[in-house]
C-alpha cells in the first residue's frame, strides 16, 4: 500500500477543526502535475473501487488550493507533503488546501469510488461462467469516476498504475508490466509508464484472457489478447496486425512513441474501439472466424486506433475545436494502411462512398466545419480524412510526410492546435495554406466536385461510374441493352457492386444472373441487399449461397428461401444446420426462429426448445447486439415472455446508448399494446426507482 496504516485520529481532528473555506480563496497559480502513482482494488460484486493515488507536482509559488475532478467518491485520507490536510468535496470536485511554498510537492489520497460510468462491470451478475470482465472507457466519460484526477486534456503527466485483483483473471493496463506479485491472497499487477499522457487515456481491463505474443519490425512487443477459449478466432481478428504496425511506423516516420502495444477485445463496448495509450480496447464483435472476417473485420479499426497512438496520444488536441487532429488523421492513416494492404482501388471506392454521404449532408443543410467543436463523427472522421487526402495531393507525398513529421516532433507529448499543423506544413512546403484552411477546414460545405475529380484521376472505373450514375438516376437507357450496358463499361468488383446498387429493383434477369455467376462476394452481397424481390429462377443461386464464405450471405439466402418457398422449408434449414453456420449466434437466432415457425420441420417439443433458446438470448450475458436482435425477433412474432420483458426493462438503463435507445422505444411500444398500470408496476418493483428512472417515469404515464 502507498499509505501508512496508522494516522493519529487526534491529529486529524485538530486539522479539520480548523477547516478553511476554499470558496473564499483565489487560486493564484496552478500546480504543474508531473506524475501519478495509482493503486486500485476493483470489487466487481459491489461495483466499487478502493484506491490510493500519490501525485507529484510543482508550484512556482504558494497556492491556495489543489483541485481535482472526483465523482461519487468517499475519502479516507488526504495528505500533503506528509501531513493530513483539509479538503472539500462539491459538485464532483475535490478541493484540497494547497502548499504555502513553491517547490515540488507530494499529495497522497486514499479513497473509495462508486463509479456510475467510465468503469463497467460486465458478466458478474449472470449465470454464464468465464465471461466476467471489468473495463474502462475514459474518453467522453472521464477517468475521474474511478480515480481523483484532472480531466483536462492539457494536463499531461506520467501515470503508473498498480491493480490488485483475483489471480484467476488477467489484468491489462497502460505501460509495461514491471511486476506481478501475490499480496493478501490476491495478485498485484504493476504497470509503468515513462512518458506523459492525458488522463482520459488511462485504462485497465480485467478478464479471463490469453494472448498472442508478436513483435513489430522495430522490436516493439505486441500483445494481442483474446478471451479464454477463443484462440481459433484470434488469427482472423488480428490478421495483418504486424503489417499495419510496420506500415504506420514507416509511413508516419516517427517511431512508435510507447514501450509496448496491447489490444484487448471487451464485451458490450460502447464504441468500435478506443485508443488508450499503448492499450487499445475494442468491441468483441470483431472476434471473428474465417466467414465472419468477410462480413465485418477488425482491419480498419485496428489501423485507426493504432494511428491514434501518434495522433491523439503523442500529440493531443488543445480542445474540441481541434478534434480533427485526432479523428481526421487516424481515419486518413487507417485508409493509407488499407491501401498498402489491399490496393489503392479498394480505398478509393470507400472514399467515393463517404464523399456521397458528405454531399448528402450538405444538400440537407447539415454540413459542418472541421473547426466546429460540436461537429459530428462523420465530419471529424470522414471529412477530416478527405481534407488530408486533398492536402497530400496538393503538396505532394514527400512534402506532406515531412510536414507531418515536423508537426509531431514539435508537439510531442504536449498539446496542439490546427494552427500548429498548418504551420509545419507551410514550413516544409513554402506555401500559404490560408485558402486550404478556409475551403477544407472552416467551410461547412464539402467540396464534392474536387473530391470526385480527385477520384476520377485515380481510378478509371470510378470516373466511368460517376458518369453512369447520373444517367441511371435519370433512368436513361443508353441503348436496347438497357442497364446492361453500364454493367459492361467497368471491370472491377467494386464497380459492379455499385452498378447493382444504383440500378436496384430495375435490374433485369439477365443482369442479375450474370452478376450471380460472377463468384465475387461483394457482388452477391449487393444483389441480396439491393434487390428485394425473389423469383423462382433465383432459387438455385440462393441455395448455392447457403454455403457462401459469409454469414451475412448465408443468413439472407436462408431467409429468402424460407419466405418464398413454403413447400420446401426443411431443406435450407437442414443445410444451414449441417454446414457450420450455427457457429454464428446471430444466424443461429434466425435459424431457431424459422425452425420454430416451420410445423413440419420438427416436433412440437423440439420447437419449444428452439423458442426457449431464442428467448434466452435477450438476457444479460449476451452482447447487446445479440440481445437487441433477439428482442426484435420475439416481438415481431408475438413471442415475448415475462422474462424477456424483464430483460427489456433492465436494458432501458444499459450503458450502450444505442441499445438503451432501442430498449426504451420498444418498451413504450410493448406497454402501449398491453395497457394496465398495476401489472406494469408489479413487474417494475424489482427495478429500483433511483436506478431505473426512465422505466418508472414511463409507467407513471399509463
Amino acid at each position: 500500500m502507498l499509505l501508512e496504516k496508522f494516522i493519529s485520529k487526534h491529529f486529524l481532528t485538530l486539522v479539520f477543526a480548523g477547516f478553511w473555506s476554499l470558496t473564499s480563496l483565489a487560486q493564484n497559480t496552478l500546480p504543474d502535475f508531473q506524475s501519478a502513482e495509482i493503486y486500485i482494488h476493483p470489487d466487481p460484486y459491489t461495483e466499487t473501487i478502493t484506491g490510493e493515488v500519490r501525485y507529484r507536482f510543482k508550484t512556482t509559488s504558494g497556492i491556495d488550493s489543489v483541485v481535482l475532478n472526483a465523482h461519487n467518491m468517499k475519502f479516507e485520507h488526504v495528505i500533503l507533503n506528509g501531513q493530513p490536510v483539509a479538503y472539500q468535496i462539491h459538485n464532483g470536485l475535490l478541493s484540497i488546501q494547497g502548499p504555502k511554498k513553491k517547490g515540488t510537492h507530494k499529495l497522497l489520497i486514499s479513497y473509495k469510488a462508486f463509479p456510475k460510468q467510465t468503469v463497467y462491470f460486465v458478466g458478474w451478475k449472470d449465470d454464464i461462467g468465464g465471461n466476467e470482465q471489468i473495463w474502462t472507457q475514459g474518453q467522453g466519460k472521464n477517468s475521474s469516476h474511478w480515480v481523483p484526477v484532472v480531466d483536462d486534456m492539457q494536463e499531461k503527466m506520467v501515470f503508473d498504475l498498480s491493480i490488485r485483483m483475483d489471480s484467476t483473471y488477467e489484468v491489462i493496463s497502460n505501460g509495461v508490466l514491471r511486476r506481478k506479485a501475490i499480496e493478501d491472497r490476491l495478485r498485484l499487477w504493476e504497470f509503468d509508464m515513462e512518458r506523459p499522457m492525458s488522463s482520459y487515456l488511462l485504462a485497465f481491463a480485467i478478464g479471463e484472457y490469453r494472448n498472442l505474443d508478436r513483435q513489430a519490425a522495430s522490436g516493439v512487443p505486441l500483445k494481442l489478447y483474446y478471451p479464454q477459449g477463443q484462440e481459433h478466432r484470434a488469427h482472423w481478428t488480428y490478421l495483418y496486425t504486424e503489417e499495419i504496425f510496420d506500415f504506420l511506423e514507416s509511413e508516419i516516420g516517427i517511431p512508435y512513441p510507447w514501450k509496448d502495444y496491447k489490444q484487448v477485445p471487451v464485451s458490450d463496448f460502447l464504441y468500435a474501439g478506443m485508443e488508450n495509450t499503448g492499450a487499445t480496447f475494442f468491441s468483441d464483435r470483431y472476434l471473428v472466424d474465417s466467414l465472419g472476417y468477410n462480413d465485418e473485420n477488425y482491419v480498419n479499426i485496428n489501423a485507426h486506433e493504432l494511428a491514434h497512438q501518434w495522433f491523439g496520444n503523442l500529440v493531443t488536441e488543445k480542445d474540441a475545436a481541434h478534434h480533427w487532429l485526432h479523428e481526421g488523421f487516424a481515419t486518413f492513416y487507417a485508409y493509407r494502411a488499407e491501401q498498402a494492404l489491399f490496393g489503392p482501388e479498394y480505398v478509393h471506392w470507400k472514399l467515393y462512398e463517404t464523399a456521397r454521404v458528405l454531399e448528402e449532408m450538405d444538400q440537407n443543410g447539415s454540413g459542418e466545419a472541421l473547426t466546429d467543436p460540436g461537429a459530428g463523427s462523420l465530419t471529424f472522421y470522414e471529412k477530416g480524412a478527405w481534407a488530408l487526402f486533398i492536402l497530400r495531393e496538393e503538396l505532394g507525398g514527400e512534402v506532406f510526410d515531412r510536414g507531418v513529421r515536423l508537426f509531431l516532433k514539435n508537439k510531442a507529448y504536449s498539446n496542439a492546435q490546427i494552427f500548429d499543423f498548418l504551420k509545419a506544413m507551410e514550413t516544409e512546403s513554402g506555401t500559404s495554406l490560408s485558402e486550404y484552411r478556409r475551403t477544407w477546414l472552416e467551410s461547412e460545405d464539402f467540396e464534392i466536385a474536387a473530391a470526385l475529380e480527385f477520384l476520377s484521376k485515380k481510378e478509371p472505373d470510378i470516373a466511368t461510374f460517376i458518369s453512369a450514375y447520373e444517367d441511371i438516376k435519370k433512368r436513361i437507357l443508353p441503348n436496347e441493352k438497357g442497364f446492361n450496358t453500364y454493367w459492361e463499361m467497368g471491370s472491377s468488383p467494386e464497380y459492379k457492386a455499385h452498378i447493382i446498387e444504383a440500378v436496384g429493383p430495375l435490374i433485369s434477369r439477365e443482369l442479375w444472373e450474370e452478376a450471380a455467376r460472377s463468384q465475387v462476394l461483394i457482388v452477391h452481397k449487393a444483389l441480396l441487399e439491393h434487390t428485394s424481390e425473389t423469383r423462382d429462377w433465383m432459387k438455385p443461386y440462393l441455395n448455392d449461397w447457403l454455403d457462401a464464405p459469409s454469414y451475412v450471405v448465408r443468413e439472407n439466402s436462408l431467409f429468402r428461401l424460407w419466405m418464398n418457398d413454403p413447400g420446401n422449408r426443411s431443406a435450407p434449414l437442414d443445410r444451414i444446420a449441417a454446414n457450420g453456420s450455427l457457429d454464428n449466434l446471430r444466424l443461429k437466432q434466425l435459424w431457431w426462429l424459422l425452425a420454430m415457425l416451420t410445423p413440419e420441420y420438427k416436433s412440437q417439443d423440439q420447437q419449444r426448445i428452439y423458442l426457449e433458446a431464442l428467448r434466452k438470448t435477450t438476457a444479460p450475458g449476451n452482447s447487446w447486439e445479440i440481445r437487441q436482435n433477439g428482442l426484435a425477433m420475439l416481438q415481431q412474432v408475438g413471442a415475448l415472455n415475462l422474462q424477456n420483458v424483464e430483460d427489456l426493462m433492465q436494458a432501458t438503463e444499459h450503458h450502450s446508448w444505442q441499445f438503451r435507445k432501442f430498449s426504451r422505444e420498444m418498451l413504450e411500444d410493448v406497454m402501449a399494446q398491453t395497457p394496465g398500470a398495476a401489472n406494469w408496476e408489479e413487474l417494475a418493483r424489482q427495478f429500483p426507482k433511483e436506478k431505473y428512472k426512465y422505466l418508472h417515469e414511463l409507467i407513471a404515464t399509463l
